[in-house]
């Protein structure tokens, strides 16, 4: 049974890679700002959701805007790759242009566990989102020194030094000699170029499925090194990672 589950889940994974006609060809909606802001904001988001037997665009809905141009918004996918960690996200985009976004880090977004096939999404309450606004300076007048800046995409980046990294995975995980599918993402870089964030999720058999975020160093195009987090509940683990980022001088 373990097996057949796992095969059943590669065999999804593969059929949607392979499929020319499932190949998914970038965000088609009118506001690739919000697309680039939460793509690079929120961890276990694919940059895509799923139909029945294709990719597509994630739902991104406006929830309010401010008098200074900050945009607030939901975003959601079906579910992230494997299907064991499905959300929708509110997040805040401070402002944008027509070739970059800005947002603040860390505190720009909160998310809600949702069921990944429901038809019915849980809504956010109104506590929540006042809490986000105030963290997000809703209302003010905007401080684009505070703010990361992204240039526009429509597309998830690609993992640097990928066939390095998923090896460095096998090994932190004991992979070896396990039958598993592993999904490894892109989420961001630091503003010096130095170091970048990945996540994931690994698989095995009727096994509960693992996430986690890796924080890499390079230096020019070699890899330095990598570090792991397995946070205590993927949903809830802002502080874990802000402690991880710091422990690992992503700030300085």
């Amino acid at each position: 049974m373990k097996k057949a589950r796992l095969l059943l889940v590669l065999l999804l994974a593969l059929a949607l890679t392979t499929c020319g006609g499932c190949t998914y060809r970038g965000y088609s909606g009118d506001r690739a700002d919000l697309y680039t802001v939460a793509i690079h904001s929120v961890l276990w988001n694919n940059g895509h959701s799923f139909s029945a037997d294709r990719y597509t665009d994630p739902q991104i809905e406006i929830v309010d805007r401010d008098a200074y141009g900050r945009t607030l918004f939901t975003y959601r996918e079906k579910y992230y790759n494997g299907g064991g960690v499905s959300f929708s996200a509110l997040v805040v985009c401070q402002s944008s242009n027509e070739t970059e976004a800005y947002y603040y880090e860390d505190v720009n977004y909160i998310v809600k566990e949702q069921a990944a096939y429901a038809q019915d999404v849980e809504p956010f309450g109104q506590d929540e989102i006042a809490q986000l606004k105030a963290s997000n300076d809703w209302g003010q007048e905007l401080d684009l020194d505070r703010c990361v800046k992204q240039r526009l995409t429509v597309r998830k980046p690609d993992v640097p030094f990928e066939k390095e990294i998923k090896s460095k995975i096998t090994d932190e995980f004991q992979l070896a000699d396990e039958e598993y599918a592993l999904f490894l993402d892109f989420l961001t870089r630091d503003s010096e170029r130095s170091a970048f964030i990945l996540y994931g999720y690994i698989r095995k058999g009727d096994e509960e499925g693992v996430c986690f975020i890796c924080l890499a160093t390079e230096e020019g195009e070699t890899l330095k090194e990598v570090h792991f987090l397995v946070p205590s509940d993927p949903y809830a683990c802002r502080s874990e990672f802000i402690a991880f980022k710091q422990e690992h001088h992503w700030y300085s």
